[in-house]
């Protein structure tokens, strides 16, 4: 059995991936376990890990990827060499897997979880597709139905969209009553207004990007949500995009496998 391990700049996912279960008949990507997930932003690692993963089975192999810096990675890997003691390999973006070719001038310095996000999404998807990530960061990132990576976009996630303006300006602070009551556009408060208004932000970007992509590209694209934010953004979009919160996971299962065949 080999643990998947996500690894964000706020949460931790993981799931199990048996290299003898077969691939789900109708996409052809790995069948994982149900994913978990642990918030670790301000946690105390170490204590944090050993509350989330005490009752799992010491697993074969630990495979992660990481985008929480190498602070995050060593913290991880000193736990896993404590508890654990097994062999832990860590995802990079690669110039091209499957049929997927990263655009990147230095394919390295493509975030592995965009990069991986596309592996899954093109096998998921016949023809063109695009992968947004409402993570700490939201990115864009598309490939055309060759599998060619176009590029992509990064621009700050809500919640860091927020916190600059409560952390940047004097007279706006968040408060208790920064909620957003279902069907809400204006708010009676200067807190909510930061709510609605960031959500907003996001959600016209996102509508305009595939717009923009899909008239670049002449045809209708595949999009797909993934990340922290996407329960939040989905429901107010104009357009149908799949929401995936494992798409990250499913990529690395589909890298091992392909290092594990080749």
């Amino acid at each position: 059995m080999i643990l998947l391990l996500d690894v964000g700049n706020s949460f931790i996912k993981w799931a199990w991936l048996d290299s003898a279960w077969p691939k789900c008949a109708r996409k052809g990507l790995p069948t994982l376990s149900d994913a978990d997930e642990l918030l670790h932003a301000g946690e105390d690692i170490p204590t944090a890990l050993s509350e989330a993963w005490q009752g799992l089975e010491k697993p074969e192999q630990v495979w992660l990827a990481n985008v929480a810096g190498k602070d995050m990675l060593d913290l991880i890997n000193t736990w896993i060499k404590q508890h654990w003691d097994c062999p832990v390999r860590i995802a990079s973006s690669q110039p091209q897997s499957g049929k997927v070719v990263n655009s990147y001038t230095e394919p390295s310095q493509l975030g592995v979880d965009r990069w991986l996000g596309l592996l899954a999404a093109n096998v998921a998807h016949d023809g063109p597709s695009a992968v947004i990530d409402c993570g700490s960061a939201i990115t864009v990132d598309a490939i055309d139905a060759s599998g060619k990576h176009l590029g992509g976009l990064i621009l700050p996630g809500i919640k860091m969209m927020r916190d600059s303006l409560y952390t940047d300006t004097s007279e706006i602070n968040k408060t208790a009553d920064a909620e957003i009551p279902s069907g809400m556009l204006f708010a009676t408060n200067t807190a909510t207004g930061v709510e609605i208004g960031s959500l907003y932000a996001v959600v016209a970007y996102i509508e305009r990007v595939v717009s923009d992509m899909q008239k670049v590209m002449g045809t209708e694209l595949s999009c797909v949500l993934t990340g922290g934010d996407a329960e939040e953004v989905q429901p107010m979009l104009s357009v149908t995009l799949e929401n995936n919160p494992v798409l990250v996971l499913q990529g690395l299962a589909l890298a091992i496998q392909r290092e594990m065949s080749a």
